[in-house]
């Protein structure tokens, strides 16, 4: 299949699709987080945001002019609307019904955002789009929703083209955070015990039900799994290189001391290695991109 392009009724208005996403929120979201965090997502989610993820891929990956680009779970759409705004052809893709839903969907929105038919109504675990038909594709906050997570790392790598990159990101479950509820959570804590504790800090346990915990060593072993012609990059930690290696500075203080002790000898390779470990183990969220038969900057 092709992303359509044909021609949409034109956006709604801010005020419109500020109402939308108060409405969305409200009714997907009612128990999960308190209204007033529904409040201030609904209020961010009204601008289009793309640099905040194409920052982080073009450090090690050109991002060809005019890309063809996939969003994987995009949502209400301001990904795709923020790369179209940057001269991208953009898509996305998200399923039409989530959870118990409501009278409007995330792709419903969406869909009044832009001019142009670009988000298609699937799953992730089938993308309805020919073999190596994009540039660039984005999995942000999705592979811990989804049925088969191996399934959909699978799908967006077999649609990427040769040369091109899949950035994805998600959760890291070995935090004292559960970030959809917004609350103090143990690493790895059993759904059973969740959903009482959710229940006593009078949260809905619904979505929990269906959330997967990633760790950054899981997802690393599923994009392994896509097998030979792909190159994984930890974007933190090739990060935390690249500032050792004088490329950039470390803001806070502790990391600038860090940066000294691995500079000395004999000890200094021990730090790193301990340092690396900690980023798999402990770090606030995974994020990595991939390389498909292509070499980083």
């Amino acid at each position: 299949m092709t992303p359509s392009t044909q021609t949409a009724p034109g956006p709604i208005s801010q005020s419109e699709l500020r109402e939308l996403l108060r409405v969305y929120r409200a009714e997907n979201w009612r128990g999960i987080q308190t209204p007033e965090v529904q409040a201030q997502l609904a209020e961010a989610m009204l601008q289009p945001d793309a640099e905040s993820v194409l920052k982080q891929v073009t450090q090690f990956w050109e991002i060809p002019p005019q890309a063809c680009v996939l969003d994987v779970g995009s949502g209400v759409g301001g990904f795709v609307v923020g790369c179209r705004q940057l001269g991208h052809r953009a898509f996305g893709v998200e399923p039409d019904r989530i959870g118990a839903g409501g009278w409007i969907t995330s792709i419903q929105i969406a869909s009044r955002r832009v001019q142009t038919n670009v988000f298609v109504a699937a799953v992730g675990e089938r993308l309805p789009f020919a073999d190596e038909r994009f540039d660039l594709v984005t999995l942000n906050q999705v592979v811990e929703h989804v049925a088969d997570a191996m399934e959909v790392l699978r799908e967006g790598a077999r649609v990427l083209r040769r040369g091109g990159a899949m950035y994805v990101a998600c959760p890291n479950y070995l935090r004292f955070y559960e970030p959809h509820y917004k609350v103090v959570w143990l690493p790895l804590l059993p759904k059973a015990i969740g959903r009482t504790y959710l229940r006593l800090r009078g949260r809905n346990p619904i979505m929990l039900r269906d959330l997967r915990y990633t760790t950054n060593r899981r997802l690393r072993r599923w994009l392994e799994a896509l097998g030979e012609g792909y190159r994984i990059l930890d974007l933190h930690q090739e990060q935390f290189k690249r500032k050792c290696a004088g490329q950039g500075r470390f803001e806070s203080r502790s990391a600038r001391f860090v940066q000294k002790l691995i500079s000395l000898p004999l000890v200094g390779p021990l730090v790193r290695k301990a340092v690396l470990w900690w980023f798999r183990l402990r770090e606030g969220g995974c994020e990595m991109l991939v390389l498909r038969d292509g070499i980083a900057k």
